[in-house]
């Protein structure tokens, strides 16, 4: 497990953890097994789980594991719950073929590439959808902090049904204006085509990453912090 929004500073010792475990800890079958993970040589990882008074969680890396043997982490039981739900929307992607930025995007699209010729349409349903003025969706950066807000409070699941399109339509149009680039399909890839931002010679700027990257991470939606981080990178392509 990431070592993210831990309540102790620094990872707990091996001697710490124990001494824990005897004082406050209670295993946690339900989740120890939940987390117990058997990869393709046969090799079983089996990290337990504690719960702590005052709604915490301790996760104890496997005793047997090679980096960080019996060490572990304290968290605050809402993130901690949060964390389940994402390990087990990303082992349900993995097992559906939609483990990766463009597989993910390609399965919950309505429009697949047919995106790029309804561009307008879809950054105009998603200021209906989700209740904003659409002065206020004037592809600025300002505007990816006020979609962030009305996501988290629309739902993440709802949004992968339902919104997926639009807002790669709308992170595309902020990228496209900023560097002065234009939709384009890829032409490369056997299994599936996607689109993506074409700036530049060979420059490529990717919106389906930047919305994969936020609606599937645990941490609170930036889109703006995304954005400016595709851009970025662009930009250091470019010298």
């Amino acid at each position: 497990m990431a070592h993210k929004r831990t309540l102790n500073k620094k990872r707990l010792t091996r001697k710490q953890v124990q001494e824990l475990i005897e004082s406050e800890g209670k295993l946690h079958e339900e989740f120890t097994k939940f987390f117990e993970v058997t990869d393709s040589t046969g090799y079983k990882d089996q990290p337990l789980v504690y719960e702590l008074p005052n709604d915490r969680f301790l996760f104890v890396f496997d005793p047997n594991e090679l980096s960080t043997p019996g060490k572990g982490d304290i968290y605050p039981k809402e993130y901690f719950l949060k964390f389940v739900q994402q390990t087990q929307r990303i082992r349900e992607d993995c097992a559906n073929n939609r483990g990766n930025s463009v597989a993910h995007w390609y399965y919950y699209s309505r429009y697949k590439v047919g995106i790029i010729n309804h561009i307008d349409e879809l950054i105009h349903e998603l200021g209906e959808q989700l209740q904003i003025n659409h002065q206020q969706l004037d592809l600025s950066y300002m505007s990816l902090d006020i979609l962030s807000k009305k996501i988290s409070a629309y739902g993440i699941n709802q949004i992968q049904s339902n919104l997926y399109d639009n807002l790669v339509a709308y992170v595309g149009e902020i990228l496209r204006q900023r560097k002065n680039g234009q939709w384009a399909i890829n032409s490369d890839s056997i299994d599936i085509k996607y689109p993506y931002i074409s700036a530049g010679v060979n420059g490529v700027m990717m919106p389906i990453n930047v919305v994969w990257l936020e609606i599937t991470d645990i941490e609170p939606m930036n889109l703006r912090k995304q954005t400016a981080n595709e851009v970025r990178r662009f930009s250091l392509r470019e010298r």
